[in-house]
């Protein structure tokens, strides 16, 4: 049976799903998109069910100015809104080992194959705590640039020379594939999706594997900016598959 609870965890907000029948389960840290949340006690997302369901202990937080976490700082991002977004992904990224420390204290979990994932702004996340935290196994990331940079052209020129666009610079994935090249990495997008094109993860995928790196890119031509069934099976089963591949070598 899944059990569903709220816990804090390093002071974060968090839901942690698990089945309570398994013990040893590892841990996949799973982060949110943009306006997104950590989820409800009731209903949680049936991405985050599916994990716990093939025997992950999955923990969510509210990311920075999210969910439980929001404030009226939000107002800000009417008008610098790209830059508020840089700032929250950035101070999540530097509270993950705290957070990792804290969710790893949770009962009844493996000591290998902790794995990292996120959607959309959780994606861009995932990958700049995948690669300064290097307990984490594996990464999937879904529906988001590994670019960093905006996408629409008009944003793009406004961004250029802010703080952000530094930001960008610094973490982009795309632009510093040797931080990826030493775990198996897996993109997941949207074929139609035109605010985080698949050809922006295929290049990407590209230069980790061209550097030794083990990336995989997945593409549901259906769909656009979202997360369909279909993406859901290759995530879990992605997962999965790494989780037992480490656990062989326990």
């Amino acid at each position: 049976m899944i059990s569903v609870t709220k816990e804090v965890l390093a002071d974060i907000p968090c839901l942690v799903l698990r089945d309570d029948r398994l013990s040893h389960t590892p841990l996949l840290l799973h982060y949110h998109g943009w306006t997104g949340h950590k989820g409800d006690l009731h209903t949680p997302d049936q991405t985050l069910i599916c994990a716990a369901s093939a025997g992950f202990t999955v923990v969510a937080p509210d990311c920075v100015e999210h969910g439980e976490r929001r404030t009226d700082a939000w107002s800000r991002a009417t008008f610098n809104g790209w830059a508020f977004i840089c700032e929250a992904m950035d101070q999540t990224r530097q509270e993950a080992p705290a957070l990792l420390d804290a969710a790893l204290a949770l009962p009844n979990l493996s000591a290998t194959s902790q794995q990292v994932a996120g959607i959309s702004m959780g994606g861009l996340i995932a990958q700049t705590v995948f690669a300064q935290e290097k307990r984490f196994s594996t990464l999937v990331s879904v529906v988001e640039r590994s670019s960093f940079y905006q996408a629409d052209t008009w944003c793009r020129r406004a961004q250029e020379g802010t703080w952000a666009d530094t930001w960008c610079a610094r973490h982009a994935t795309q632009s510093h594939p040797d931080r990826f090249t030493d775990r198996p990495v897996l993109f997941i997008d949207g074929g139609q999706d035109t605010d985080c094109p698949a050809a922006i993860n295929a290049e990407t995928v590209r230069r980790i594997n061209e550097a030794g790196g083990q990336a995989e890119h997945f593409v549901d031509n259906a769909v656009g900016h979202e997360f369909s069934s279909n993406m859901r099976d290759r995530y879990v089963d992605w997962m999965m598959a790494h989780k037992e591949l480490a656990t062989q070598g326990e």
